[in-house]
């Protein structure tokens, strides 16, 4: 068992979130929420309702893993780094960001909050969040899990 720092752990969470990594969860998580996007469109008859132009533009945001502008992937990033160990600006932005991935991928139309499943902090996004909302200290666990699972 490691006795974790602060510096240690956000040393350890660089090697896990590198580009590749953090790449693979946007375009994991972008497929998500344009699934739950084309099933909305079914939902009020309007399945062709997308103009071919930005479905074009879609696949190319999910290829690159870049939007321009303030964004899914922007608070995503901006989730990632805090992880990798860069400071955080404001604590009023952070949960801006924060909420904005909770709402598009938690939230029902009908419900005020998202519900956030428990699977999700075991995701590399999720992983993340709770690093930007509650401190590298509450991965602690997951980072001895992380060892652990390097040892096999």
């Amino acid at each position: 068992m490691v006795e974790w720092t602060k510096e240690t752990a956000f040393e350890k969470m660089q090697e896990i979130y590198t580009d590749r990594v953090m790449q693979d969860e946007k375009r994991r998580v972008f497929q998500q929420v344009y699934n739950h996007l084309q099933g909305h469109l079914e939902d009020l008859a309007v399945k062709t309702g997308m103009k071919e132009k930005a479905e074009d533009q879609l696949k190319f945001f999910k290829e690159y893993t870049f939007m321009p502008g303030d964004n899914l992937f922007q608070s995503m990033r901006y989730v990632f780094l805090i992880a990798r160990g860069e400071k955080e600006r404001d604590p009023d932005e952070t949960r801006r960001h924060l909420n904005r991935i909770y709402r598009s991928l938690y939230q029902p139309a009908a419900l005020k909050n998202p519900y956030i499943p428990d699977s999700f902090w075991e995701t590399p996004l999720g992983v993340a969040c709770l690093v930007a909302e509650e401190g590298i200290e509450a991965v602690y666990p997951i980072l001895d899990e992380v060892l652990e699972a390097e040892k096999v």
